[in-house]
């Protein structure tokens, strides 16, 4: 039997309703990045975490469908992914898989369970489009870029809300704007991409409101959600890596094709103790408004002052993703370090405080 969640071709009207009066009702789906959870864990299935969760998705009736944004299993093999479809099978709901790095292990692997690695569909006059930057290093190119092309030629014009799914944090690469978007991986990586240059300019000139999901987050060094928008464009990022802030999102449409989002918390009872999803929108001036780090690059020794009264607490992760340190700050003052145990080399440097989960790189020479 054809599995209900396996990547289509084409465009497919699986949830077509002969209801008309139906045909523009609310309706939600659910986005889960990073679903094998911790960093060098293989779980049996998904995130154990996440599994949790998986009777409030479904008590949630007008969830009809949700999407897992890359790396879903560790190492993929056919037992591992024989375990992630038991996993959604037992949710029956229609879930699409969108390949991350890890998954790219074994593109034949993947290729052959679920179909080919980018898709659209249509549902209550929304579009939804899955893409694979793995696949030109980050970038959408060829064939892939000509689908996308077709599609919202297609489509668009006909949609209401565009909501788009690819694994990598692919906004992040325009370091003015977002010089703290440290994602999970940069693996696969060739730079310079064509996301702000040949991608975004498609959606930028639309009338439709357009959602960008991505789900390389979630590791402790990294941010495990954001928020931010472009002119007509949202971008979001979540996932789960075995931290305090593991989530994922669910995506409400209402009748009149309005937009609004549950931010669901893993590790609490309380579904909702990671407060709204746009309380983590970017801060561009972030580093400037709430913290102070200098010097960077740094000969070892390391001030940091924060603006924020209540304490908040410093990370340092090395290259590997390794919690190499983790202080307190005290608010209002001048907090200073001293970094020579630490070899030389680039870093990234977490700050968390209420709202507020800010990291950039640090350099120590």
């Amino acid at each position: 039997m054809q599995k209900k969640f396996i990547l289509f071709l084409g465009l497919v009207s699986l949830f077509s309703n002969s209801k008309g009066q139906e045909d523009t009702s609310s309706y939600s789906f659910f986005v889960a990045g990073h679903t094998y959870g911790a960093p060098g864990v293989n779980n049996i299935g998904l995130h154990p975490p996440f599994l949790d969760k998986f009777d409030y998705i479904k008590e949630r009736s007008e969830i009809k469908m949700g999407f897992l944004t890359g790396d879903i299993v560790i190492s993929p093999s056919i037992q591992d992914w024989d375990e992630v479809d038991a996993n959604i099978d037992s949710l029956g709901l229609a879930v699409y898989l969108v390949a991350g790095n890890h998954e790219m292990y074994d593109r034949n692997l993947f290729e052959s369970r679920y179909g080919r690695t980018y898709s659209r569909f249509t549902y209550k006059e929304d579009l939804f489009i899955i893409l694979d930057p793995n696949k030109h290093n980050w970038s959408i190119k060829g064939e892939q870029l000509e689908f996308l092309q077709n599609t919202l030629d297609s489509f668009a014009l006909n949609s209401q809300n565009i909501f788009v799914f690819f694994h990598q944090v692919l906004w992040g690469i325009d370091k003015d704007r977002y010089s703290h978007v440290i994602p999970n991986s940069k693996e696969g990586l060739n730079p310079p991409i064509n996301f702000w240059t040949e991608i975004v300019p498609l959606f930028e000139v639309l009338s439709n409101k357009v959602v960008l999901f991505a789900g390389d987050v979630g590791s402790a060094w990294t941010n495990n959600i954001s928020y931010d928008s472009y002119k007509n464009i949202s971008f979001i990022s979540s996932g789960m890596g075995g931290t305090k802030k593991d989530n994922f999102i669910v995506v409400n449409v209402d009748s009149s094709k309005q937009i609004d989002y549950d931010l669901i918390c893993l590790n609490s009872k309380e579904i909702n103790c990671l407060g709204e999803l746009q309380d983590y929108k970017y801060i561009h001036s972030l580093q400037s408004q709430y913290f102070r780090i200098y010097p960077n690059p740094s000969n070892g020794y390391l001030k940091v002052l924060t603006n924020i009264q209540k304490t908040s607490q410093m990370q340092i992760f090395n290259s590997q993703g390794q919690l190499m340190l983790e202080r307190n700050l005290d608010g209002g003052i001048v907090n200073e370090f001293n970094l020579e145990g630490l070899p030389r080399g680039a870093y990234s440097i977490k700050m968390i405080s209420e709202g507020i989960d800010f990291v950039q790189k640090l350099i120590l020479y």
